[in-house]
């Protein structure tokens, strides 16, 4: 499985310091042959190593190889299955560690903790990976591993204990956002519209269903362009910016998406790549109108239709995108040419009083314009990632079917353009699915 692997150095937890050697200068590696020859010692407790503690015990001479028998100890969640952990190692020969007729007996051992039960596995001397399923996401996990000797008197440890931690310390992205009326006394969610959702899908900076060959688009070049929200908040219910909060803890570098087709396979261009920040790009909002004069938000809580710039289908109930609406509860900003499917997200205007909008992403990224090919349904996967690549964050999928439609358009108004004329226009129509 393709997995993001961190390397950061791991916590090497020993029990004893100095140079093992019993009485007399006896090397540690005849002192533990003797020692498993005998089997009959019980053994202490263990000095340190929590997940060790309940079922295994420290060697009785204190003896440990710490000669890089085990080592490099890495821990990284999986990239194509969020609940599986893969966890990886090396080892040197071990017929050079002196276990004799004892190598039997001897086995790497490696204990995941995600909060649940701990999931033990018992390898041989010669393996250097592991992954663990099912492992719970959005938390911390610690895993363990040591070289561990079975005899008649338990496991006994005879190396240093490696630890390594990763922790999905963020919530997961969201492709999505309220849409949000702003009054002279304030911010007033559409809490009463529970589908008034606004979706990250579309083309160029405001995410239209549009594209043509002449059009004026920002960036310059026409892209397909796919956002995400961070969803850790403030005290307020604002997220945070990538770079504070929560985000500037765990390190957020980016978030790292994943593009695969009907089949499940990676779209070339769509293999794990990153997002950028979208702060620099936008004036804070996506304005789709203003309220109508004399209306209220209780007018627009009252209107029971979904109020979305994409079809959305929700396990088999169809609604359509509110630009092919017959009638809208609030005045939707103006676009030429009208009545023809266009989506109408512009800039906010400088009065901003009885705005409809919805937030910026925090993060995108862009695609080629032709990258998703029409009537063809696509998987979007993203997870963030810190500094070092490690994974901290769930998963979080959006599945889209864009239909292509030729349009009988040759002139533009919107929000870059006046008049512009234009050729080979396409609207598409974009399919979420919830």
């Amino acid at each position: 499985m393709n997995a993001w692997k961190a390397t950061p150095k791991p916590v090497r937890t020993t029990g004893t310091t100095g140079s093992p050697t019993v009485t007399g200068g006896t090397p540690l590696r005849s002192a533990l042959l003797a020692l498993l020859a005998l089997a009959v010692i019980s053994g202490g407790g263990l000095a340190t190593g929590d997940l060790f503690d309940d079922d295994y015990s420290d060697c009785p001479h204190g003896t440990r190889f710490r000669e890089g028998q085990i080592a490099d100890l890495t821990v990284a969640r999986d990239a194509d299955a969020e609940d599986e952990v893969n966890v990886a190692w090396t080892t040197t020969d071990p017929a050079t560690w002196g276990l004799g007729p004892n190598t039997f007996n001897t086995s790497l051992v490696v204990i995941l903790d995600d909060g649940d039960d701990l999931d033990t596995r018992t390898l041989s001397l010669g393996a250097g990976k592991t992954t663990f399923t099912d492992v719970r996401t959005g938390t911390e996990v610690k895993v363990q591993m040591a070289i561990v000797v079975d005899t008649p008197d338990g496991g006994y440890l005879i190396s240093d204990i490696l630890e390594m931690r990763v922790h999905q310390s963020l919530s997961a992205p969201a492709y999505t956002t309220d849409i949000t009326v702003i009054e002279s006394s304030g911010f007033v969610l559409f809490e009463l519209v529970p589908v008034g959702t606004f979706y990250y899908v579309g083309y160029n900076e405001r995410f239209g269903n549009y594209r043509a060959d002449g059009l004026l688009t920002r960036p310059r070049t026409a892209r397909l362009r796919i956002g995400l929200a961070n969803t850790e908040k403030d005290v307020d219910g604002r997220p945070y910016k990538s770079d504070a909060g929560p985000y500037d803890d765990a390190d957020f570098e980016a978030y790292i998406m994943r593009l695969t087709d009907e089949g499940g396979d990676v779209v070339p261009g769509g293999d794990d790549v990153a997002t950028v920040a979208s702060e620099t790009s936008y004036q804070t909002a996506l304005t789709v109108g203003k309220t109508i004069p004399g209306s209220s938000t209780s007018d627009l809580a009252n209107d029971d239709r979904v109020l979305s710039n994409v079809r959305i289908n929700d396990g088999g109930k169809i609604s359509v995108a509110m630009q092919n609406l017959p009638s809208l509860p609030f005045a939707p900003n103006s676009i030429t040419p009208a009545n023809q499917g266009l989506s109408f997200i512009n800039a906010p205007p400088p009065d901003v009083g009885s705005l409809i909008f919805a937030l910026a992403p925090d993060e995108h990224r862009d695609f080629p314009i032709d990258m998703l090919a029409s009537d063809e349904t696509y998987k979007f996967t993203a997870r963030a990632v810190n500094d070092r690549g490690v994974i901290i964050s769930p998963v979080a999928s959006l599945t889209v079917r864009p239909v292509d439609k030729e349009a009988n358009i040759s002139s533009v108004t919107d929000y870059a353009n006046t008049g512009t004329s234009v050729t080979n226009a396409y609207v598409t129509e974009f399919t979420v699915f919830k």
